[in-house]
């Protein structure tokens, strides 16, 4: 399929079949997102649309940003995140609809990501967001800055110390919103997953789940079942709205449990929303080869990837 360019005047606008951008300056960094340099070869003409389409949404959540509607601007801005967590601009807008909603210790840590991921430094903004999330911090009742410090060891690597703050914060668990109870639950179930501590994180998750059904807890639930024996297909097939990261795990264990079409299925979504030629690439290929083999489906154009990726280790 071939991509279709529009220039009029200083503006410019793709096309790929369907699928179409709005009007954008050529200096516009989606035209070097969509650079053959940076597409996947393998998938041209899929990665080519759905970075249009990711385009079109993280220009629906400007729109949103500048009406000030922040949390559906926010929605935008986390679906672009969900296909490239390293997206500078996406980063940068929801630390700016994070300022407008006056979460600005939050908006920091996106400001922050935002330009480790390539987004220039904007130091009057930095200064200002220093100085109210500084503001904010110094409001914060001693729960919610054990919920922060947390937060911050967890970033550093220290889960141990991540622990011990997450725990100061479920002292009292009632004095929680459930939407924040459950959030906080997850935490300390990750942390403990990261210590090989499989059966305390399987309880914090079950709390979880009681406290408010949602995916992330149904994921961690079904990963410590199957790390302890258990029967985890269900958990793992009540987790759909998860991070790439965990649907590549979700995949790969449901290989190894050899429920082949859930495993498939999650290989799919993982590459249809993965074009970066590295390991994880690679490894989502393999399993996905081994799911449709195992099924007696065709495998040979993923057979033929894994040729060509032979060298990559």
């Amino acid at each position: 399929m071939k991509l279709k360019i529009e220039e009029n005047s200083d503006m410019i606008r793709f096309a790929l079949g369907d699928v179409t951008t709005g009007w954008m300056k050529r200096d516009d960094t989606f035209v070097q997102r969509i650079s053959e340099d940076n597409l996947n070869r393998f998938y041209r003409d899929k990665h080519i649309a759905r970075e249009i389409e990711i385009k079109n949404i993280l220009d629906d959540g400007i729109k949103l940003l500048n009406s000030k509607r922040f949390k559906k601007a926010i929605d935008c801005f986390d679906k672009v995140l969900f296909y490239d967590e390293k997206h500078f601009e996406a980063l940068m807008l929801k630390s700016q609809a994070l300022f407008g909603q006056g979460h600005f210790v939050k908006s920091f840590r996106f400001y922050k990501r935002a330009v480790r991921c390539g987004a220039d430094e904007d130091v009057e903004y930095r200064k200002t967001l220093l100085k109210k999330s500084g503001e904010e911090r110094g409001d914060f009742p001693k729960i919610k800055r054990n919920i922060y410090a947390g937060d911050e060891a967890v970033a550093k690597g220290d889960f141990k110390a991540a622990l011990d703050f997450y725990d100061k914060a479920l002292v009292n668990p009632s004095r929680f919103k459930n939407k924040i109870l459950y959030k906080l639950l997850n935490k300390k179930a990750f942390i403990l997953i990261r210590l090989e501590r499989f059966d305390g994180a399987l309880a914090s998750f079950d709390v979880s789940i009681k406290v408010h059904e949602n995916d992330m807890a149904y994921y961690g639930r079904g990963f410590c079942e199957y790390k302890l024996g258990f029967d985890c297909e269900n958990s793992l097939i009540m987790a759909k709205n998860i991070s790439k990261k965990y649907i590549l795990q979700k995949a790969q264990i449901f290989n190894k449990l050899k429920i082949y079409e859930k495993a498939l299925e999650s290989f799919n979504l993982f590459l249809d929303n993965y074009f970066v030629i590295d390991l994880k690439f690679k490894r989502a290929i393999e399993g996905k080869c081994e799911a449709l083999d195992n099924l007696g489906l065709d495998s040979s154009f993923e057979k033929d990837i894994l040729l060509e990726l032979s060298s990559l280790k």
